[in-house]
């Protein structure tokens, strides 16, 4: 009998182990109307929800920029709580290894999300992107280029603290210009909740939107999907993967199931994931 508990608790840890540390790479094809030829086929790796702490794993953090690498992307997307909530400061935390790191691979962008927003202060949030060359979108859109010609928009819509009076439209904020307005558009937002307000404005829906934060639902049963999410409760209907818009079906919101735990410090059924984007 005690061998057989051995065994069962041996059994357990390792997939325990498995479902929070080892890193499952996820590619998608996404196509984006209108979008130049000479995008396609450029590649966006999609990171999210790391949810850095003084005693994150350090080794865990090189495995997530090895993978990273090895996808090669033209361009990495961070879409928020890059930092546990509740730190007094950042400066202990892999933050700026980390985004050194990145813009060491390919041009970053980056949001917040309500945990970055709950850590230490912003300016120091801002500071260290900064310093590490990612940049920060907050409430912002900048134009991804090949050979000196604007061809993409990248918008990025920052964390609120209150989430009872948000701008309507919901990206009201982000200023575009004339000829933004006519580009093919990717927005980078932490809450996928928030998904069919994100294309209200005509001149600024995205074809694609990145997102995170339901960590997938933490838990995932089978053939049910994933249990609990914030913002949207139990049972989520965004929990990860690829949605599409009711309204306009080209409209489409990628959900990674995120890197990092937080409150609850344990995934099931649910490995971290990379995804990695080819356009089309």
């Amino acid at each position: 009998m005690a061998w057989i508990l051995l065994a069962l608790v041996i059994a357990l840890v390792a997939y325990l182990y498995i479902q929070n540390y080892l890193i499952e790479v996820t590619h998608y094809t996404i196509t984006i109307p209108a979008l130049d030829k000479r995008l396609k086929g450029k590649k966006l790796v999609h990171l999210t929800d790391l949810h850095f702490k003084p005693r994150t794993n350090k080794s865990y953090v090189e495995t997530i920029i090895e993978k990273t690498k090895e996808a090669d992307p033209d361009y990495i997307m961070l879409t928020g709580d890059l930092v546990q909530g509740g730190l007094q400061t950042l400066a202990d935390t892999p933050l700026r290894r980390f985004a050194e790191l990145c813009t060491a691979i390919a041009p970053t962008f980056a949001i917040t999300g309500n945990h970055d927003i709950q850590s230490g202060t912003l300016n120091e949030f801002q500071s260290i992107l900064s310093a590490s060359r990612v940049k920060l979108l907050v409430d912002e859109a900048v134009t991804l280029s090949v050979d000196d010609e604007e061809l993409l928009v990248v918008m990025g819509l920052a964390e609120r603290q209150n989430q009872t009076n948000l701008p309507q439209p919901i990206l009201k904020p982000v200023e575009l210009t004339s000829k933004m307005e006519k580009l093919p558009k990717i927005l980078l937002a932490h809450r996928p909740e928030y998904f069919e307000h994100y294309t209200f404005d005509k001149t600024k829906s995205p074809a694609l939107t990145l997102s995170g934060h339901t960590h997938a639902g933490q838990v995932r049963l089978p053939f049910i999907g994933g249990l609990f999410a914030p913002g949207q409760g139990m049972l989520p209907e965004f929990d990860y993967g690829v949605f599409n818009s009711e309204e306009d079906r080209s409209k489409r919101m990628l959900i990674s199931r995120g890197l990092g735990n937080s409150s609850f410090p344990l995934r099931i059924n649910n490995r971290p994931q990379i995804v990695v984007v080819t356009l089309n």
